[in-house]
């Protein structure tokens, strides 16, 4: 969590800077490229670089590693096809950087793999360096092309490049352990964990739509100026959720997937709830101060024309915990093989989201502060019914 802290804190800090450096038109664009992006990242290893922490033999961890990094490779390609397409036929809203979009899914597959290879050897320290690395080039990076006024890119190839070398990193360490499976011999785990893809691949693409939709909404029916207002609040809220809920999610999957293995049922039901009210207690100080002084501490740290960030962001306070809660909890799913009950989820989440915020914005038109209250009750109201879905796998095991 120390390293993983850090990794959060550099950006963090680094933000008043390039608020300064960056108008809300370029974090508009950044905004919108990386909700694309982030949809389709989902599609990266077919899913199964998730599966690597799974097996017993490590030959077999090896082959479905293997599997998941060709298939990424198969899969980046293809998008730039249809990056290349569209670019031809259609006038896309990102213009000439949807080209960027299949390089960064790239990079990012690739290091994913690695990440859950790393996960697997319980080398927590070589994740948490990574992600160091991540973002001290992405600092670099957005602030030299900022400084040279290359804005309208620099944060979309500082998050890109940042992500290239903590693959560099990772595979530095682990290529040396490790030698990749020939295609011809991955059928056998493709089969074996072919749960994966199959249950979670499309709901995965739902749920991240979902998470993403918000902006979606924003991108196609209100002013440029907001969403980049709102692009900064959420690259704010996300790195307390970054920093808690991404680095526990990887010792909490590792830590459940041993217990489930084991047996230990009570064990891993204890640990879940004592999970849940640690990030909770986490989760309700930042909270709180969000709430009450969040457009003054945006307007202080960013600028006083960042205020209106800062008004999103006490507005999304609440859903912002519930979400620091629950999203960590939810590798539950992936550790007791039961990826069906969370396609479930995902699925209702995917249609209650863009039913709820397509019917606001495009129907009744209304305004973009009531859009986003609508967007917390309906995040509070899913997303507790996701953890009743993951309290309750568990309690059926035992």
């Amino acid at each position: 969590m120390i390293g993983t802290g850090l990794a959060q804190v550099l950006p963090f800090a680094i933000s008043p800077l390039l608020t300064r450096l960056y108008s809300e038109q370029d974090f508009a664009l950044f905004t919108s490229f990386f909700a694309l992006a982030s949809i389709l990242v989902v599609g990266v290893g077919g899913r199964y670089q998730l599966a690597i922490v799974l097996p017993e033999k490590k030959a077999e961890a090896v082959k479905v590693f293997s599997l998941s990094i060709y298939i990424t490779v198969a899969y980046s390609i293809f998008l730039f096809l249809i990056a290349f397409l569209t670019g031809i036929f259609l006038n896309h809203y990102l213009g000439n950087y949807i080209y960027l979009v299949p390089l960064y899914v790239l990079f990012f597959g690739i290091w994913s793999s690695f990440s859950y290879l790393s996960v697997r050897r319980k080398t927590f320290f070589h994740n948490a360096s990574a992600k160091v690395l991540q973002s001290v080039v992405y600092i670099i990076v957005c602030v030299t092309l900022g400084l040279m006024k290359f804005t309208s890119i620099g944060l979309i190839l500082g998050r890109t490049f940042g992500t290239l070398s903590s693959w560099f990193y990772l595979q530095r360490i682990s290529i040396k352990k490790i030698r990749f499976t020939k295609i011809e011999n991955l059928k056998e785990v493709g089969l074996k964990y072919i749960d994966y893809p199959k249950y979670g691949l499309i709901p995965a693409f739902l749920d991240i739509a979902s998470v993403q939709g918000i902006v979606l909404i924003l991108a196609q029916f209100y002013l440029t100026t907001d969403l980049g207002y709102f692009g900064l609040t959420t690259l704010v809220l996300s790195a307390p959720i970054a920093l808690v809920g991404g680095s526990f999610k990887d010792v909490f999957y590792q830590k459940m997937t041993s217990l489930v293995s084991s047996k230990a049922y009570i064990d891993a039901k204890r640990f879940f709830i004592k999970s849940a009210l640690g990030l909770l207690g986490l989760g309700i100080p930042i909270c709180l101060i969000i709430y009450f002084f969040g457009p003054d501490i945006f307007k202080f740290v960013f600028g006083e024309r960042w205020e209106r960030s800062g008004y999103f962001a006490s507005l999304l306070s609440v859903s912002f915990l519930i979400q620091l809660v629950v999203s960590p909890l939810s590798s539950i799913f992936n550790a007791t093989n039961k990826v069906r009950i969370s396609s479930f989820w995902q699925t209702l989440y995917f249609i209650s989201t863009f039913s709820t915020l397509g019917i606001c914005s495009y129907v009744l038109k209304i305004g973009i502060e009531d859009l986003l209250i609508v967007y917390v009750i309906h995040e509070v109201v899913l997303y507790s019914v996701y953890f009743i879905l993951q309290y309750w796998t568990l309690k059926r095991l035992s």
